[in-house]
Parts: C-alpha cells; sequence; structure tokens
C-alpha cells in the first residue's frame, strides 16, 4: 500500500525548510491551533475512518539535512532492571539513505502537500516492525480519500505549515534533543521526571475517540523538553535541554542514568542503525 511505503525520500531543501520546534510552537500558541483547529481535524480523520492509525502532530524540524539523509525512528526497548521498569524510547536520527536503506523505510510523519496529496517526511526503520502499536488495516482508497480532505482543509484553514500527521506506531512522550549530534530521543512521560527550569512545548495531540470532538479539549501525546531562558531584553529563548555528547546529556533527575547510557550507546551503535535488524539492550 502506497501509505505504508516510501518510494522516495524528502528533499533536503523541502525539509530544511519547515519550521524549526520552538518557532512552530509559538506560531501554535498565537493561532489556538489546540482549541480552534485541532477539533475539526479530528473530525477529519473519524469521518474517514483513520483515528487508530494517525493524529495531529506539530509540523517542524530540528536539524538541517544534507541532500540523500532523512530523518529516521528506530525503537530501543530498554529491559527493567531491579531498580526500573523497562521502557521503550523512540530514536531518531539524521542518517544516510541510500536506495538499499530507503527500501525498508517506512512513513511515520507526514505533511500536507499543494498538490492535495500527503507527504512523509520523517520514517521508520526497518518498515514499523520495531513501533510497537499493533499495524491497523486502511485500504489505499480509504487513505487517498483521507489525504485529500485532509489537506484541502489545512491548506484552506492556513495551519498547513505547522499542522502534520504522526502514525501511532511511533511513540509518544517527552522529546529530548542532541543538536550537534542531530539525534533526538522520545521517553514515556511516566518514564522521566520534569524538573524546575524545564518547560514542555506541546507538539502532539490525541482525542478520545469516544467521546464528540467539540467536547474535552484534545490531549497532549507529544511534549519538546527544554528551557527557558530571560534574557536582557526581557524575551524568552528556547535552550534544548541536551548537550552534545556524554553522560552529563540528561539531568539524572529527570531521565535516570541507565536510560540514558542504553540510550546514548544506542544512538552512536552502527548495529542500532543497521537495515532489517531489530536491537535491544540486554539487561
Amino acid at each position: 500500500m502506497s501509505h505504508l511505503t516510501v518510494d522516495s525520500i524528502i528533499s533536503a531543501g523541502a525539509y530544511n525548510r519547515l519550521v524549526m520546534d520552538h518557532e512552530a510552537t509559538e506560531r501554535a500558541a498565537l493561532l489556538d491551533l489546540k482549541h480552534k483547529y485541532l477539533p475539526a481535524l479530528f473530525t477529519i480523520l473519524q469521518t474517514h475512518g483513520v483515528t487508530d492509525f494517525v493524529e495531529p502532530h506539530l509540523l517542524h524540524r530540528h536539524f538541517m539535512l544534507h541532500e540523500g539523509e532523512a530523518v529516521v525512528h528506530k525503537t530501543l526497548e530498554i529491559p527493567a532492571t531491579a531498580d526500573l521498569p523497562g521502557t521503550p524510547v523512540d530514536i531518531a536520527k539524521v542518517i544516510s539513505c541510500p536506495e538499499s536503506v530507503k527500501m525498508s523505510l517506512s512513513p511515520l510523519l507526514w505533511m500536507a502537500s499543494s498538490n492535495g496529496r500527503l507527504e512523509a517526511y520523517e520514517y521508520g526503520l526497518p518498515a514499523l516492525a520495531s513501533h510497537t502499536a499493533p499495524k491497523p488495516s486502511i485500504s489505499s482508497k480509504m487513505w487517498d480519500s483521507f489525504a485529500s480532505a485532509f489537506a484541502a482543509h489545512v491548506h484552506a484553514a492556513g495551519i498547513a505549515d505547522i499542522v502534520s500527521l504522526k502514525s501511532k506506531q511511533c511513540i509518544n512522550g517527552g522529546e529530548f534533543v542532541a543538536p550537534d549530534m542531530r539525534v533526538l530521543f522520545r521517553l514515556p512521560m511516566d518514564a522521566i521526571e520534569v524538573q524546575p527550569g524545564s518547560v514542555l512545548l506541546e507538539s502532539g495531540w490525541g482525542f478520545d475517540a469516544e467521546t464528540e470532538p467539540d467536547g474535552d479539549p484534545p490531549k497532549t501525546q507529544d511534549r519538546h523538553v527544554t528551557q527557558v531562558v530571560v534574557t536582557k531584553g526581557g524575551t524568552k529563548a528556547v535552550s534544548h535541554k541536551v548537550e552534545p555528547k556524554g553522560k552529563s546529556a540528561f539531568d539524572p533527575k529527570e531521565v535516570p542514568l541507565p536510560y540514558t547510557d542504553a540510550m546514548w550507546a544506542s544512538a552512536q551503535s552502527k548495529g542500532f542503525w543497521a537495515v532489517n535488524k531489530e536491537v535491544g539492550v540486554a539487561a
């Protein structure tokens, strides 16, 4: 099915034109995206029967790409220890995508194109197999009908530059970014303990399919974990929490050190990113 395969990856130029994370968050807040626009989007998802497959996401980027590169996600399963429960972690990394890699990718995030279609801009490796949710059944015809309706709506509403779709195969949680390494880590919120000085910026939402979309506000599913700094001019600047490398990348009170060690090791492991290879961390 076309919506579950990758025929070509987004060009570096197109990806680099996406709005940066904190700028997209600021624009979403100014528009009151969560309350004024998301309920209508959920109605479209519900009408087309795709609420078990995708959810609204903030269209944004964290990194700059070179041509032939893509942001690729893979799930790391960290096993339980005597002191900590096990947890899945979504690791997204900029990697080179020759034909041999592209054939193993699956789309995870889509944006609305100007021609009324949905274009994948971030991908999963290997072919959704490492992601935890069961793969729903959705026909190409159903997907194309939904894609056309979704794209038309977000362009007409003027929000196509900040709204995208995220596969429910991908983990929800708090995102930590390492800009110098061009790596992102997303942990379930129950695996972290946000500390004073950290701020959560919303980046993904979901609805309870059992309730009406105009009832309760959408639930926040994804968040950027950042720091907000007040400058001499009185403005607020968003700063990523993560250092370029090393065990000091996270506050151990915020992310347990064993999780940090496992994430950094996997992010830098050639074996973890090998095509068609599932990798966990030995207990």
